[in-house]
């Protein structure tokens, strides 16, 4: 590999948007663009050499689809379609397919792709690396990240996206307004002198057309058909998207030179697919995933607030923003789930949350915190791509459940928005991917360009749906003036543009003020439990895992909802005699404890005193939807909660000191998530924790046998006493008929 010595860019702030914009917009082109301040987020911008082979991702033929109602808790579970990947290679100026694959997930796909890598040897670290790849995935290829099965997918032999080798690239380094030309050997890049770039030349405001939408009536109802899913306990958050489309004036890149200029972001991209006429500008803030040394880490983006008119109000919206049980419950929620995703592909108990901080676009504010781990020596690049594609800030949670209601909500495939441009380097360990929001797709027509805009926002039990809409219009307002010079009905004065920077998250007071990211130290207890845990679908069942690994357990996590058909009694004995588990945890999920058969075979038996290994009973805890079925079984009833769902709120819990309350001081901390509680019909279990109000079951406990649930997350960010009460659970013995428990009475 060579590299030619950095070149000063003159008075150029972007120069390689000046390098692309002397072209004619006949050949493939990608950018990875920088702008706004220089922070640790935005210190280079890439343009690479798309002049070798490229790899196609086209939309399968199938006739299978989803079926049923995912706002009601019907989901199919399922791998889709094997895909088609067609390799195509450059020659005198016109791609030529050599070969197609049909790879049945995305991270064979990648694995596929990284085979015709060309791997190099760096004299010094660059922020990328030659020889690797780098292109669009469109959201629809999430089905080959997360097994299910949907109605409204694209038509077959749609383009889902490309990956490009890029034999050189051009890197403007920021920080010293340098460029830097990095190329295989040979590359005739290398051979090319440069010249002096001309200056930027920003387009003009097109005449105003406004793009056709559906009403805010409508995006209103459908928030308010996510509240009624969510309070029937089968999601906990939704991220709808709205449309704009409509034909363009003028050319998709005249639209990005304008978001460029107009909305600086640090993940900000430019995509051109030449022969199949389909381009993408985008003004992304979030980045999905980076990998650099063997760390994996992530930016998820929630809780948005408009920019103020001065400073003074900027910094009370700021305040307002930390301080809201809403906007920090969707934003923790979300923490929770990219911990979940980072720890299928890093190594046990590496995964934390490492920061969070307020970051200020142009007309809006967001809530943004960091997470990351080391990868497992087992995992590839790729399958760290694959694992968080797409991102859960924009599908919700559980994702896979939210992957389903959104095909449901939204009707249409979502194509570029919300997948992600980056590039991939596995044999250099090497990867950055931006999450498409803010973000024009454009696909021309026989005399025109036609474009989309889409944005919304994350929806929970607490959303107001005029307050939805109106979050949905501030988002879309920027790139839609780019695009059709329509506002989305707001003016500047009713959007202010405030200064782009990093500000601290503000500091508040009550259960929020005690939540703070940071790692979480390992606190091996020098024990030898085996803990099987179930996994009920949901979101968070990785982090369970690994707050059971950092107390030194050994955790197997089974199916609670296989795909294929089981004989569940006959299972339960299989899982016992192949794992012959110490304890055993009944995990979350949603929707009621009735889809999951295993779960409720596993509370029967235990509540009937058999589940047993070597004649003791096994520990038993249940888990929000694993706490609900341990009622069932025992005959209690299972309601909405009268006093309403919460999900991803850190709350005050009351105990009265007995079983798995026995270490814990009086008030605790815990994150909560419900829409559905026990009401207690029978004595066969005691209620022992209960909400701040001291009206709604937080847990019970069974007064001889070692039988615990919970209806909140102790292993969640926002649980900060949560460790605590598993190493309660991990020093119940099964060694025991029956564990001593606290007698005092509530």
């Amino acid at each position: 590999m060579r590299v030619i010595s950095r070149i000063e860019a003159n008075s150029h702030e972007s120069p390689l948007i000046s390098m692309l914009q002397e072209r004619n917009r006949e050949a493939d082109e990608l950018l990875l663009h920088s702008g706004g301040p220089v922070t640790d987020l935005s210190q280079n911008s890439m343009l690479p050499a798309l002049d070798s082979i490229r790899f196609l991702f086209f939309e399968p033929h199938s006739e299978d689809t989803g079926e049923g109602s995912a706002l009601h808790g019907e989901i199919n579970l399922g791998n889709p379609p094997p895909l088609s990947l067609v390799r195509q290679r450059i020659i005198e100026g016109r791609w030529h397919t050599e070969e197609e694959y049909n790879p049945a997930t995305l991270d064979e796909a990648l694995s596929i792709v990284a085979e015709f890598e060309i791997e190099v040897e760096l004299e010094e670290k660059q922020p990328v690396t030659p020889g690797g790849f780098a292109g669009l995935l469109g959201y629809d290829l999430g089905r080959w990240s997360n097994s299910i099965r949907l109605s409204n997918t694209p038509e077959p032999g749609t383009l889902l996206g490309v990956l490009w080798r890029c034999d050189a690239w051009w890197i403007h380094e920021r920080t010293n307004n340098q460029l830097r030309l990095i190329a295989i050997e040979g590359h005739e890049w290398l051979e090319h002198e440069f010249t002096t770039l001309s200056d930027l030349q920003i387009p003009n405001r097109p005449e105003p057309k406004v793009p056709d939408s559906e009403s805010d009536s409508s995006h209103a109802r459908k928030v308010e058909k996510i509240r009624k899913s969510i309070r029937g306990g089968h999601l906990y958050q939704v991220n709808y998207g709205r449309k704009w489309e409509g034909e363009m004036s003028g050319q998709p890149w005249d639209t990005f030179l304008r978001m460029s200029y107009s909305n600086p972001a640090p993940f900000s991209s430019w995509f051109h697919l030449a022969d199949y006429g389909w381009a993408v500008a985008s003004a992304s803030p979030e980045r999905l995933m980076r990998l650099e040394s063997g760390i994996v880490s992530t930016r998820p983006i929630k809780g948005t607030r408009a920019r103020g008119r001065n400073e003074k109000e900027d910094s009370e919206l700021r305040i307002e923003l930390a301080s809201s049980e809403k906007e920090m419950a969707e934003h923790l929620m979300l923490v929770d789930l990219e911990r979940h995703d980072l720890s299928s592909v890093c190594q046990s108990g590496s995964v934390y949350w490492s920061d969070c901080r307020i970051e200020a676009l142009a007309n809006v504010q967001h809530l943004v915190s960091g997470v990351e781990g080391e990868l497992s020596p087992n995992k590839s690049p790729g399958e760290s791509l694959a694992a968080l594609f797409p991102g859960g800030s924009i599908t919700g949670c559980p994702k896979v459940v939210t992957m389903a209601a959104i095909d449901q909500l939204e009707g249409s495939p979502r194509s570029a928005w919300t997948g992600s441009i980056g590039h991939l380097n596995q044999s250099a360990g090497q990867a950055d991917w931006n999450i498409l929001i803010r973000t024009m797709e454009a696909r021309s027509g026989p005399e025109s360009w036609y474009a989309t805009v889409q944005a919304g926002g994350g929806v929970v039990i607490d959303s107001n749906p005029a307050d939805e809409v109106e979050e949905a219009r501030w988002k879309a307002a920027a790139v839609t003036e780019a695009t059709w010079g329509f506002r989305t009905g707001f003016s500047s004065e009713e959007l202010p543009e405030g200064e782009v920077g990093i500000l601290p998250l503000p500091k508040v007071e009550g259960a929020l003020g005690r939540i703070s990211p940071g790692a979480k130290k390992k606190e091996n207890l020098d024990i030898d439990y085996h803990v099987l845990l179930i996994d009920n679908l949901d979101s968070f069942t990785n982090n369970i895992a690994g707050s059971l690994n950092r107390l030194g357990a050994k955790v197997t996590i089974v199916e609670g909802r296989p795909i294929t058909k089981i004989d569940t009694k006959n299972h339960v004995d299989i899982l016992l005699n192949a794992h012959n588990p110490t304890h055993i945890i009944i995990g979350p999920g949603p929707s009621r404890p009735e889809v999951s058969p295993l779960s409720m075979e596993i509370a029967h038996r235990a509540l009937q005193n058999r589940l047993k290994i070597s004649e003791n009973p096994i520990p038993l805890l249940g888990w929000c939807l694993g706490h609900q079925a341990i009622g069932l079984a025992a005959g209690w009833n299972l309601i909405e909660s009268p006093l309403g769902a919460v999900h991803g709120v850190p709350s005050k819990i009351t105990h009265d000191g007995s079983g798995l309350f026995q270490n814990a001081s009086e008030e605790i901390v815990m994150m909560r998530y419900n829409s559905l509680v026990l009401d207690s019909t029978n004595e066969d279990l005691k209620a022992n924790s209960w909400d701040e109000s001291g009206s709604l079951i937080m847990g019970i406990s069974h007064p001889t046998l070692p039988i615990e649930g919970v209806q909140f997350h102790p292993e969640s960010v926002g649980s900060p006493d949560g460790l605590d009460l598993l190493t309660t659970f991990l020093n119940f013995s099964n060694k025991v008929s029956k564990f001593e428990v606290n007698k005092q009475v509530r």
